[in-house]
């Protein structure tokens, strides 16, 4: 099951990839019932716009696997009503939902018999992928000096900022690294960057290719630009691009956002996932919190960016582009045994 946020569809897909079975996706979209708080939900569909709604019917799946908090519900109805077994990717996991729980190792959590922790997020990104998008696609990289150098940029998150001076700044020095790695540089924007840094990126780096995205582009070159790179540049910020340049198998620099200040809400839920980690008097009724859905773990990308550069995947911009090649990364042999064993036990009890 998928919704319309595009990280959340990339695990979702990924995940079913990791197994090999034929499968359905389910594209769902939600009404204002999906903000009220997961666990006063419970198990049911009446978040679903009408449309979705009508298309949970019958013959149900014998495995949901899903991401985001919001399909928490639906795949509970199914869990209840058809028996499915369910996997559910991201922060939000009630106990007593998911047969399986694939979260990240920098999301601070309780541990868990049905949680399974991946050093990166899943991706669509594996090898036939890039190479279909090398035979199959325009090549956007075509003309530029080698190394060629794609740069992938995001934009500001709730956790993150990106002004327009802080864009042209990051332009630059991405272009000074690029010339004195005497390689040719494209700048692929997304659809978080606002307009006015994308504006100041095109004036900080007018020697680079700009690929800025568009709402009316028909074809989206990022894949083929993943394939056709030979040295790779991502902003901080995004999981996704991050886990999908380690999954290319580039040399990978990562250039960090400006963090925003935390809030008091993020900085209760800090304190509460720590006491849950702890071992005093409130760790077990944290970590009931935590484990329920009402207070998700607060993702930590300086852990992120740290586990990259320990696991040797990459290395945090620091004036220089990283060009040393990564070791191996491939996490899906282990999840897709995890998934096929959640099945097995669903037979045996069944």
């Amino acid at each position: 099951m998928t919704d319309d946020r595009p990280g959340n569809r990339t695990q979702a897909v990924g995940a079913a990839r990791t197994v090999g079975w034929p499968t359905v996706e389910k594209r769902l979209a939600f009404n204002d019932r999906q903000t009220i708080a997961t666990p006063r939900l419970g198990a049911t569909l009446e978040t679903l716009d009408e449309a979705s709604r009508a298309s949970i019917v019958p013959p149900y799946p014998d495995l949901v696997i899903a991401a985001g908090r919001r399909a928490v519900p639906v795949a509970a109805w199914l869990r209840r009503e058809a028996g499915a077994r369910v996997v559910l990717i991201g922060r939000r996991t009630p106990d007593g939902v998911a047969d399986l729980t694939v979260r990240t190792a920098y999301l601070r959590q309780v541990p868990h018999p049905r949680l399974l922790e991946l050093a990166l997020p899943l991706t669509q990104i594996d090898a036939e992928r890039l190479a279909e998008a090398r035979s199959a696609e325009p090549d956007p990289l075509e003309g530029l000096a080698r190394p060629r150098v794609a740069f992938l940029v995001g934009g500001p998150t709730g956790q993150h900022d990106m002004s327009d001076a802080f864009a042209a700044g990051m332009a630059r020095e991405v272009a000074a690294a690029a010339a004195d790695a005497g390689g040719g540089l494209a700048i692929l924007t997304s659809r978080r960057t606002p307009a006015s840094a994308v504006a100041a990126i095109r004036g900080a780096a007018p020697g680079a290719r700009l690929i800025a995205w568009s709402p009316d582009a028909t074809y989206n070159p990022y894949v083929a630009t993943l394939a056709n790179a030979d040295l790779l540049v991502v902003t901080g910020e995004s999981e996704s691009m991050l886990a999908e340049a380690v999954a290319a198998g580039l040399p990978l620099t990562i250039y960090p956002l400006v963090a925003r200040p935390l809030s008091a809400k993020a900085r209760v839920r800090a304190g509460i996932a720590s006491l849950a980690l702890g071992h005093g008097p409130l760790a077990a009724l944290c970590g009931r919190v935590m484990s329920e859905g009402w207070v998700a773990p607060r993702r930590d990308l300086v852990v992120m960016h740290r586990l990259i550069e320990e696991r040797g995947w990459g290395r945090v911009f620091d004036g220089r582009l990283n060009r040393e090649p990564p070791l191996p990364h491939d996490e899906r042999r282990a999840l897709g045994d995890r998934i096929r064993a959640v099945m097995a036990e669903g037979k045996a009890t069944a």
